[in-house]
């Protein structure tokens, strides 16, 4: 084609398609796959159709996020990153809705997840693994593109896990509390959010190995499951410290870390167990910064929300492919403090 301006019939060759699929999808006039979509998208850019291709506005996709609780720190600072990432790829015409499930419930999920796939160009969800979740997303992923966040939810034919190993993560928890602990080691509580979120399960059996395998003085005495309440982790926590002061370290994977800094501090304990978990939360921060707690493993959800949008719009043909697994950040007392 040397010497020519690309067609839109240029396009159509290379694609397999219509010249009418061609028209409608560089026009957004809609009626057109998903992944026929992409495919046009794809060889417009190879062919240099039109060098600003990627600046034409297009129809708008819109990505609709699940999420169990959108008042939960974590979640609520995916949610701010979410919000960044539409306005740092306005001009690709990205609307991103936020649903709440608000509930363990499955039914209740199920339809949410219905009510996603009539309003939306994917979907990316948080969620619990149930094999009737799996197999409604399944369902999903037929038309339009599923991507799973915080927790994985595999065979699904999701596109992406976006998100952090959860077994690295407890790996490398299980390795601070052992080296905080010392050659002397001690007991542990271990605190697992529902065990059908595989991110707690992950976490939990990453701790539990490492420690196995390499500091064998360092032993869990006590697995406690928070079931996302924070009172139940209150009450247990404060109970398990009262009976067995034997206990030199708290792990806790779940919500409820406030909570679990109070008993320490209603008990005395602050400054003599050793306490880790994740997220760094405002409160969290803080219980760094006085000594309750001694580190937490962050997962960056403002990251995970940046990749999550570049994901779904590189599905769609309007940006390159990115990589799909984050990393994570370790906040101890001194470099918590250095942060604005």
């Amino acid at each position: 084609m040397a010497g020519r301006k690309t067609t839109y019939a240029d396009v159509a060759v290379a694609a397999g398609v219509s010249v009418g699929t061609v028209d409608r999808v560089i026009n957004a006039r809609g009626s057109v796959q998903p992944e026929t979509e992409a495919l046009v998208m794809h060889w417009a850019r190879e062919l240099r159709l039109d060098r600003a291709l990627h600046q034409r506005p297009t129809r708008i996709l819109r990505l609709g996020v699940l999420l169990l609780n959108r008042s939960d720190p974590f979640l609520e600072a995916l949610v701010g990153g979410l919000q960044k990432a539409v306005l740092d790829h306005r001009y690709l015409n990205l609307q991103v809705r936020v649903f709440e499930y608000g509930k363990l419930d499955v039914r209740h999920i199920v339809e949410k997840i219905t009510m996603v796939e009539q309003t939306c160009d994917g979907v990316a969800i948080n969620a619990f693994d149930d094999p009737r979740i799996r197999l409604r997303l399944s369902e999903f992923t037929r038309l339009k593109p599923v991507f799973t966040l915080v927790s994985d939810l595999p065979n699904t034919n999701r596109i992406a896990y976006i998100g952090a190993s959860g077994q690295i993560e407890g790996r490398v928890a299980g390795e601070l509390m052992a080296r905080f602990l010392g050659p002397a080691g001690g007991q542990i509580i271990l605190i697992s959010g529902p065990g059908s979120f595989l991110g707690h399960g992950s976490r939990e059996f990453g701790f539990r190995s490492v420690l196995l395998e390499r500091f064998p003085s360092c032993t869990v005495s006590a697995s406690l499951q928070s079931f996302e309440d924070k009172r139940i982790i209150r009450r247990q926590v404060g109970l398990m410290l009262k009976q067995h002061p034997e206990i030199a370290g708290v792990y806790n994977t779940s919500v409820g870390s406030e909570e679990v800094g109070d008993v320490l501090r209603d008990l005395g304990r602050e400054h003599s167990t050793v306490f880790i978990t994740h997220e760094l939360t405002e409160e969290n921060r803080r219980m760094l910064q006085s000594g309750i707690l001694d580190a937490v493993i962050d997962q960056d959800p403002v990251g995970e929300a940046r990749m999550l949008v570049q994901s779904f719009l590189s599905f769609y043909g309007r940006l390159e492919p990115e990589r799909t697994e984050t990393g994570f950040r370790i906040y101890i007392r001194e470099s918590c403090s250095a942060l604005p």
